[in-house]
């Protein structure tokens, strides 16, 4: 398998690598010597052993997680916090964030909290995380108002991701991080819609190669944009492309009934269908095409009917974009081309039905 290290100007390398092996020898080139690793159950059984074989005397402690996205809680946070603070920690002990973005997002905001700023490493296990959460600083929680309301900005002092790793996800998990990864072509440029049509077969079948350069390709977009604005005051909000009725099925469905790739590639299509539909798009059939990516790459483009649009529309409400009453929504004109749109209430009702694919 092929190997990439992307350098970021945030202050950290994104290292894309066959495995953990190196990675003892890059902690201690940052003058991390001592570590705090912060999983679930599910990873350390499966790949425990292997981080521990790497890096050795550097690890002091574990920090195990509960499992799913019904776990990223103000509760779990604490118990990071907590385990934490039992390594009796000093300012150079760095949190290893060792898993999935629920994982990466707990750990970084108790990285960010515990003794003001603990250093943090994201080592992501999943598509998702990989392609997504991992890079760029967000850290947080959900809480009952809405999803990732809660957090901080906590930029990591390095990026691992095994590629490993990746062979031993099921095959859901795999496809929640292709729905970021048609975000970011959305989001980059009709040449990157053009790429995913070519390569979606093999990155759906798995094939190792298509899988990191899609990793490669989706971390350059996202970085490229974060560099620009760290703290989301600005471009930053297009990386929202497809999350404002994301979010807002994966509140009302319960979280964990909908994967987040899921509920964000739903989004992709219904907000590309509702651009068209209401004379944003500056071309004809980007809606058809994304959706028919979706379709190849096992994504979901029309949401169930017993949704309630009122419920929907309500988690819309509570969504961290919304601005003096409105709900600033991301709209493609086309690919590479998006606008910062706010909207009401009758807009969110639209954006519903195109999720459902109403005429």
């Amino acid at each position: 398998m092929l190997s990439d290290t992307l350098t970021l100007t945030l202050g950290y390398d994104v290292v894309l690598a066959p495995s953990l092996a190196g990675l003892r020898a890059r902690l201690e080139s940052l003058g991390l010597v001592r570590a705090v690793v912060v999983t679930n159950p599910v990873v350390r059984a499966l790949h425990g052993e292997a981080l521990a074989s790497e890096l050795g005397q550097l690890v002091s402690d574990w920090v195990v997680l509960p499992d799913g996205e019904s776990f990223k809680t103000l509760a779990s946070w604490q118990l990071a916090v907590a385990g934490i603070l039992a390594a009796r920690p000093d300012r150079n002990t760095a949190v290893l964030a060792f898993g999935g973005g629920v994982v990466g997002d707990v750990a970084g905001f108790a990285a960010a909290a515990t003794l003001r700023g603990l250093p943090l490493v994201q080592l992501p296990t999943t598509l998702l995380a990989m392609v997504d959460s991992s890079v760029g600083g967000k850290t947080g929680v959900n809480v009952p108002e809405g999803k990732n309301l809660v957090g901080a900005f906590h930029q990591p002092r390095l990026v691992w991701a095994g590629m490993h790793t990746l062979a031993t996800l099921p095959p859901r998990e795999l496809r929640c991080g292709f729905g970021e990864i048609l975000k970011h072509a959305v989001l980059e440029s009709e040449s990157a819609i053009e790429a995913l049509e070519q390569a979606a077969p093999m990155i759906k079948a798995g094939d190792p190669d298509a899988l990191l350069a899609a990793v490669a390709r989706s971390v350059r977009l996202k970085a490229a944009i974060v560099e620009q604005d760290p703290e989301e005051r600005g471009v930053r909000a297009t990386l929202n492309l497809g999350h404002t009725l994301g979010h807002a099925v994966e509140r009302v469905a319960g979280y964990g009934a909908w994967s987040h790739g899921e509920a964000v590639a739903l989004g992709v299509v219904a907000i590309c269908r509702y651009a068209e539909r209401h004379g944003h798009s500056t071309i004809a059939g980007l809606s058809a095409r994304v959706t028919a990516l979706a379709l190849e790459l096992g994504l979901p483009t029309r949401m169930p009917d017993e949704f309630d649009s009122a419920a929907l529309v309500e988690a819309m409400g509570f969504d961290k974009k919304r601005e003096r009453g409105m709900v600033r929504l991301v709209i493609p004109q086309s690919a590479g081309h998006i606008q910062l749109v706010r909207v009401g209430h009758a807009d969110l009702l639209d954006l519903c039905a195109a999720a459902r694919g109403d005429a």
